[in-house]
């Protein structure tokens, strides 16, 4: 059993919660500044209304105001879902608290601009942790052809795990597949 802390509880972020809490692994979703009206609604209920489902009821939700509190207790991996607006932001979070490598698992699609040049968020995630004197992280990129919706109601789908390191790629894989959300890898 790990410990994962997904930031973001939008759509994506919080449906992931669902095969994270299937492999028995601890799970926290923190919403960020902007996500406390969705937070406070998922204590009453775990009803998310961009899902139009339930949440698993054993995960811990938690608001924004928390974060840095849930950080202390050192995840075993950090889940950024939020928009690739936000990843700056996010990383900024991170390094107030910490000031070492992390496993962060990043659900974020598209790319961004790093010093002017179309790049990946994993290596813009690195710049900003390289400008704060940080080492570069362990990113595991996710992504789709999965669609939220579709994986909080247990629709078959599936999913590329990439990282550098293909034997992260594979410990992830381990997490989080379950008999309806199938994983592959890749570097």
């Amino acid at each position: 059993m790990k410990k994962i802390l997904v930031l973001g509880a939008g759509a994506m972020g919080s449906a992931f919660t669902l095969p994270c809490v299937e492999n028995k692994n601890q799970v926290t979703l923190i919403g960020t500044h902007l996500e406390n009206e969705l937070i406070k609604n998922l204590n009453k209920n775990n009803f998310h209304p961009a899902l139009n489902g339930n949440l698993p009821k054993n995960i811990k939700i938690l608001k924004f105001e928390e974060l840095q509190k849930e950080l202390k207790t050192k995840p075993d991996y950090i889940v950024l879902a939020v928009s690739s607006n936000g990843i700056e932001w996010a990383c900024n979070q991170l390094i107030s608290n910490y000031k070492k490598k992390l496993s962060i698992i990043l659900l974020t699609k598209g790319l961004t601009l790093v010093n002017k040049k179309i790049s990946t968020i994993s290596k813009k995630i690195n710049s900003i942790f390289k400008k704060n004197n940080l080492p570069e992280q362990n990113i595991t990129s996710i992504k789709g052809p999965c669609l939220a919706a579709g994986l909080i109601n247990k629709i078959r789908t599936s999913t590329v795990i990439a990282n550098k390191n293909i034997l992260e790629a594979k410990k992830i894989s381990k997490l989080i597949s379950t008999n309806y959300y199938k994983t592959e890898i890749s570097r």
